[in-house]
């Protein structure tokens, strides 16, 4: 079978079975009407024959929880089948059973499934070639017993009575050869040209055509051109990868992560394609643009979007209490709502409020998404299902940059590596996989689409050209690239520098709060003549939300595109401000709103600034790549910040010291927030003193 024709199904399969990216908003829509049943089926199988995954049962628990707290979902509605549990035959038994059976026109149903998938020739001509996801079962020869067809999947969505209908799908389908991408794993399987369906799998087809009263060509017409009910989300398009990750305890796939966290946070006015485009920009972070999630369905183009297609949901959350112990003093809480980030370096001393109440909790320990609390009151009153917010970020003053050492390198090469690494200041070192790593130390291939590939399918074919650093999914970071036969430890010694950059930038990540701070601002990123993104907390009053229309696709600007930022201060009091960023280059930059004149970096009571004022002071520069920018806002002057930044000719200004204008940001908001509740080794940030938002975009 040609590489052609793999391509061209993959195309057409996920040009149907996920396109466009339209679901994310959808988040809001999950209670719908008070009459509507929700039933829910999800799939997550890590075991396989021949090859294993870590995340897709950790999937399955994201979704779950996600359903019942903020969707309303009823837990007798769900199914959950994992593992052994998920072969062929029981996942099309149940969905017959559980959904089909059950569901009435305007219930909502979501099917969720988190696993591998491949991309087989089904047919008897050579360009026969569906997509598939595969199951648990063991292979038979010459057969795909372990595998439901893109043909199987449309037709039992289209047995459903309801139209409002979500499919989530956290699997690839092109192989590129190899299992490990960088840091992450590869949710795709290489596929057989000799396999065949079984004959049960095509008897029970059969079944399912003539009660819809279609035949094979007008399934395949309709797949391809999305004539499918409701809608559905893919973790990525055509040629690329769906992947997963290892975080801090846990691993999870980083489309169902990055989904379920920004849908813990939506409210009602927020669409699914803007959720979507944040999720997007948390992926685009770890595999830049080789993961993108996509959106289709005949529901898809709705407006507004809801998530779910749900019409009302509970409020936005970082978690939820699961448990209580203890005489009611302690409880077990769920943070699937916090930032990834935030989590990665949640500490000990955090302090949560219960909403719709003067509860407090204190976090005193966690593993992976589940922490434990210890209330605050003398009195307390909790209750499993009470949604939390946080009130109180605490960071470690020692957070660190890890660094994984890609396992592809010889065994002198990883020695020598994590030794020079550890040995940096606030660095960490690991070989890729074994924890949760920020950046990727590897060899530096010729090119850039050779540097993609795993280093084990590349040797003897081109030689390396040193060493540098790449994110997760194994992206060059600009201008970290090693000339050839460079010792590992003189590489080690010339990218220090970079690194405390890179950990400068983790630092003001930890800051990003815009969607439960309590000061009540809306900032919005002007590209041209256009208003392409508008964040604000959630002080906004309903009545002033503005509505930016999304695609939910990562934003994008081309080369010499002038960009402003509008800040609109709704408090009675002033906001003081700090704009730094990230950009293209891989350099530290600061935006210098100041211009010589302090008051330039404050906002007063009830008005609104656009920085900077003349258009032609900030342009978008070569070369393509993301860039970062990060809006700090806060009651309280940036003090420690502005004397490390003094003041300069210029609007964009390179920062050499951006690791320490980041600790220095940290400490302003950190004596803004004036608590005592945190230990002296964290910083304590009351959500009550600042505002952070964060604004990502590829240049093209």
């Amino acid at each position: 079978m040609k590489r052609r024709s793999l391509l061209q199904a993959a195309g057409m399969f996920c040009g149907a079975w996920g396109a466009n990216q339209l679901l994310l908003s959808r988040a809001s829509q999950v209670l719908a009407e008070p009459t509507s049943r929700k039933l829910a089926l999800l799939i997550g199988i890590n075991h396989y024959r021949n090859a294993s995954l870590n995340g897709c049962t950790t999937d399955v628990q994201l979704q779950k929880e996600l359903l019942i707290h903020r969707f309303g979902f009823q837990r007798s509605d769900i199914v959950v089948l994992k593992n052994q549990q998920a072969t062929r035959s029981q996942i099309e038994t149940v969905f017959t059973e559980h959904l089909i059976q059950q569901a009435k026109p305007n219930d909502i149903v979501v099917f969720h499934f988190s696993g591998f998938g491949s991309l087989q020739k089904l047919g008897t001509t050579p360009d026969d070639i569906q997509p598939v996801l595969l199951t648990a079962d063991d292979s038979k020869e010459d057969a795909i017993a372990n595998a439901i067809s893109q043909d199987t999947l449309l037709l039992l969505l289209r047995s459903l009575s309801t139209s409002q209908v979500t499919t989530v799908l956290d699997a690839g389908y092109f192989y590129p050869g190899y299992s490990q991408l960088g840091s992450l794993k590869v949710r795709s399987r290489s596929s057989d040209p000799a396999s065949q369906l079984i004959a049960s799998e095509l008897e029970f087809q059969e079944k399912l055509l003539v009660d819809a009263g279609l035949d094979r060509i007008q399934t395949r017409v309709k797949w391809r051109s999305g004539q499918f009910p409701g809608v559905l989300l893919s973790a990525a398009n055509d040629q690329q990868f769906a992947t997963e990750t290892t975080w801090n305890g846990f691993n999870a796939g980083l489309f169902t992560y990055a989904l379920t966290q920004q849908l813990w946070q939506a409210t009602p006015s927020t669409t699914l394609r803007v959720n979507l485009r944040q999720a997007s920009e948390l992926i685009a972070k770890r595999v830049d643009t080789k993961q993108q999630p996509i959106l289709m369905g005949q529901k898809s183009r709705d407006r507004p979007l809801k998530p779910y297609q749900i019409a009302s949901i509970q409020s936005a959350a970082d978690g939820v209490i699961t448990a209580i112990e203890d005489s009611g003093k302690i409880a077990q809480l769920w943070l699937g709502g916090l930032p990834p980030e935030v989590l990665e370096v949640y500490s000990s001393g955090a302090v949560l409020k219960v909403e719709n109440s003067d509860q407090l909790l204190q976090v005193f320990e966690r593993n992976g998404l589940v922490a434990k609390a210890r209330s605050l009151n003398e009195s307390p009153n909790l209750q499993i299902g009470q949604r939390i917010r946080e009130k109180i970020r605490a960071l470690p003053k020692d957070t660190r940059l890890a660094i994984a050492v890609d396992s592809g390198l010889n065994r002198v090469e990883r020695v020598d590596a994590i030794s020079a690494l550890s040995g940096l200041p606030k660095i960490s070192a690991a070989i890729a996989g074994e924890q949760s790593a920020d950046y990727l130390f590897s060899k530096v291939e010729e090119t850039t689409q050779v540097a993609a590939l795993n280093p084990d399918a590349m040797k003897g074919t081109i030689p390396p050209a040193g060493y540098g650093l790449f994110s997760q999914g194994r992206d060059a970071v600009p201008q970290t690239s090693g000339e050839p036969g460079e010792a590992v430890k003189l590489a080690v010694r010339r990218l220090a520098p970079r690194l405390q950059t890179l950990l400068g930038a983790k630092l003001l990540n930890l800051t990003n709060n815009s969607q439960t701070s309590q000061l009540a601002i809306r900032a919005s990123l002007e590209l041209g003549d256009s208003t392409v993104a508008v964040q604000q907390t959630e002080k906004i009053s309903p009545d002033s939300i503005s509505v930016v229309p999304s695609d939910g696709k990562l934003l994008s600007s081309p080369i010499g595109t002038p960009i402003q930022l509008r800040i609109e201060n709704h408090h009675s009091t002033p906001i003081h401000f700090v704009i730094l960023g990230f950009d293209n280059r891989g350099s530290g930059v600061v935006f210098n709103s100041m211009q010589n004149d302090p008051s330039q970096s404050t906002i007063a009571a009830n008005e609104t600034v656009s920085v900077p004022r003349s258009l032609t002071d900030w342009i978008v520069q070569a070369p393509s790549g993301l860039s970062e920018i990060y809006l700090i806002c806060s009651r309280a002057p940036f003090q420690q910040t502005q004397a490390l930044l003094g003041s300069s000719v210029g609007f964009v200004r390179p920062l050499s010291n951006f690791l320490d204008v980041a600790q220095a940001v940290l400490q302003d908001l950190h004596q803004a927030s004036n608590t005592s509740m945190t230990a002296p080794d964290l910083f304590g940030l009351d959500m009550t003193s600042w505002a952070t938002f964060r604004f990502l975009y590829q240049v093209v």
